[in-house]
C-alpha cells in the first residue's frame, strides 16, 4: 500500500469527523462512570447520617442490600468501553496528523513507509466501531430492558396468586 496525494487529503478530511465520534462516546462513557461513583458516594454519606442517629443495635444490623452493593461497586463494566474509546481515538488522531505530515511534506521516499496502512487500517476500524458498538449497546439495553420487564410480571403475578391463595380463591401450590 503507497500513500498518495488523494488518499493522505482523504484520511485528512475523514479522520476529525470520525475521531469527534469517538471523542464525544469516550466523554459520554467517561460522564456515566462518574454518574455511577457520584451515586455511590452519595448513598454511602446519607448511609453514615442515618446510622449516626441509630442504636447501638441498628448500627450493628446494618447490612447493604443487593441493589445498593451495585451501586457501592466501581463501575467496571464502563473499563473495557473506554479503552476502546481511547484507543480509537488516538489511533485516528495519529493517522490524521501522519496524513496531514505527508501532505506537508510530500516526501516520496516514503510513500510505501506503512504509513499509508497504518491509516487505511485505523480508519476501517474505526469506522467498523462507530458503527458497531452502538448497535451492540442498544441491543444490550433493550435485552436487558425486556428482562427487567418480564420479571416485574412474574413478580406482579406471584403477589397477585399469593393474594388469591390467602383470600382462598386457590389451593396451595
Amino acid at each position: 500500500m503507497q500513500m498518495s496525494e488523494p488518499f493522505a487529503a482523504t484520511v485528512a478530511a475523514v479522520a476529525p469527523v470520525v475521531w469527534l465520534v469517538g471523542a464525544v462516546e469516550y466523554h459520554q462513557v467517561t460522564k456515566r462512570a462518574v454518574e455511577d461513583m457520584a451515586a455511590g458516594a452519595e448513598l454511602m454519606a446519607q448511609t453514615v447520617v442515618d446510622l449516626q442517629g441509630a442504636t447501638d443495635a441498628e448500627v450493628l444490623d446494618h447490612r447493604w442490600t443487593e441493589s445498593q452493593e451495585q451501586i457501592l461497586r466501581p463501575p467496571n463494566r464502563l473499563l473495557p468501553l473506554q479503552f476502546m474509546w481511547g484507543l480509537v481515538t488516538i489511533c485516528l488522531l495519529y493517522s490524521m496528523v501522519v496524513a496531514l505530515d505527508w501532505l506537508a511534506v510530500g516526501d516520496e521516499e516514503v510513500k510505501a513507509s506503512g504509513e499509508a496502512a497504518f491509516c487505511y487500517f485505523t480508519l476501517c476500524f474505526s469506522f467498523v466501531v462507530v458503527s458497531v458498538s452502538p448497535a451492540i449497546a442498544g441491543a444490550k439495553r433493550m435485552n436487558g430492558t425486556l428482562r427487567q420487564r418480564a420479571a416485574l410480571i412474574a413478580d406482579i403475578e406471584r403477589l397477585q396468586d399469593e393474594a388469591r391463595r390467602r383470600r382462598g380463591s386457590l389451593p396451595p401450590s
